[in-house]
């Protein structure tokens, strides 16, 4: 009987690991595969909360930690954590000898873990590949460079899939498996929103803003102001809960984060600097509005039937289903959309029955059903153009 495969599933973000939690369990469940974790970037940063620690209290082994996290707020920060990355997976992908590497999205450690495995001849997985945002940060970039670097493509969407084969990738490595975000919540993982309101000391006679707003790479400078804008539309409804996530560590996260600390509503909201996964979804099911630029408000929202005020160019050109208003970084513009979220009835109603593009069902299942299957041949690592 031949030994089975080893997948090593990268995870670098609080966000991405509750994505690619579903696909970790069925690979540790099946018979023919083995689990690795590698865990890096804002997973190990105390300023991001230590989210390592939930990687291990929901029962995963970190079988490697590669620290890659360069201190400061810049591009130029951004690219020395990348280098840095890059050679500690390399490090980590010689010791741990995996058979296919899994990543997912868009961010520097997913990209640093394409790049090395690839010219270690180790096929790479990429799951939300073919998604795009109009180039409004630098992951549309990152997410469409590490297509070309990877083996597997597991996209989120049909309109995903065609802009994967559009780059030039064969067909045959394209399986289309819908947002894999969405297995815990269909499945009922998440904490109720009776028991979030009651954990987190919530009133259920007021209304509940979640907020995430993550800094946009290509106007870090920006970035403080721009949640700044947010914090003060907020601030005008006195009756509103909300619990503010704090930002990504992208260029211009800093920036943000000082922002929150410095607003009045900073110490008014429940400032967390992270949520565990059930206890994020359990918000949102809870909730009456989200408010930011989160990919989860386009793709785990709906599911929710939760109203979102997607702010600023962040997820500009995602797919998004009728839950979403659209605008600008003015406090009046946020103000105004939060208020139509919160008590127009014709809004609402579209965003409690709206159909996600993103509910495929199952995704997890599928990803796992295509990496045990798959034939780890000369075919899976020699890549070739269709055009």
């Amino acid at each position: 009987m031949a030994p089975p495969r080893r997948i090593a599933v990268v995870t670098g973000t609080r966000a991405e690991y509750g994505l690619l939690e579903s696909s970790m369990r069925g690979i540790d469940a099946h018979p023919e595969l083995e689990l690795l974790t590698v865990v890096t970037g804002m997973h190990l940063s105390p300023r991001h909360g230590m989210t390592v620690d939930e990687v291990e209290a929901d029962g995963f082994t970190v079988d490697e930690r590669v620290h890659m996290q360069v201190d400061g707020d810049s591009g130029l920060t951004m690219a020395k954590s990348l280098g840095l990355g890059l050679s500690g997976l390399a490090e980590s992908f010689g010791r741990l000898d995996p058979d296919i590497v899994l990543v997912l999205g868009d961010r520097d450690e997913a990209f640093a873990a394409g790049v090395a495995a690839a010219h270690m001849n180790i096929p790479v997985a990429h799951v939300h590949g073919g998604d795009s945002m109009d180039g409004a940060i630098i992951d549309d970039s990152i997410r469409h460079a590490l297509t070309k670097f990877a083996h597997l493509h597991f996209p989120v969407s049909e309109q995903s899939a065609a802009r994967i084969e559009q780059l030039g990738e064969e067909p045959w490595r394209v399986t289309t498996v819908g947002a894999p975000g969405l297995d815990d919540i269909l499945a009922g993982e998440y904490t109720s929103p009776e028991a979030v309101r009651e954990r987190y000391e919530l009133d259920t006679a007021r209304p509940l803003a979640l907020v995430v707003q993550h800094p946009v790479t290509t106007e870090a400078e920006a970035a403080g102001d721009q949640i700044r804008a947010t914090l003060d539309a907020l601030e005008t409804f006195d009756d509103l809960q909300v619990v503010l996530v704090y930002p990504n560590s992208d260029a211009g996260g800093q920036r943000a984060i000082e922002a929150i600390e410095s607003h009045p509503l900073g110490a008014r909201a429940m400032t967390t600097r992270s949520l565990p996964r059930r206890d994020f979804l359990g918000v949102m099911a809870a909730a009456d509005v989200m408010v930011g630029n989160s990919s989860s408000g386009i793709i785990e929202a709906p599911s929710f039937g939760l109203p979102v005020v997607d702010v600023g160019p962040r997820q500009s050109g995602r797919q998004r289903a009728e839950n979403v208003v659209s605008v600008g970084h003015e406090a009046d513009a946020v103000r105004e959309a939060v208020e139509r979220c919160l008590t127009d009835d014709a809004l609402r109603q579209r965003a409690a029955t709206c159909e996600s593009p993103y509910d495929y069902g199952g995704a997890g299942e599928r990803i796992v059903d295509r990496l045990a299957t798959v034939d780890l041949d000369e075919r899976l690592v020699r890549k070739r153009l269709t055009f």
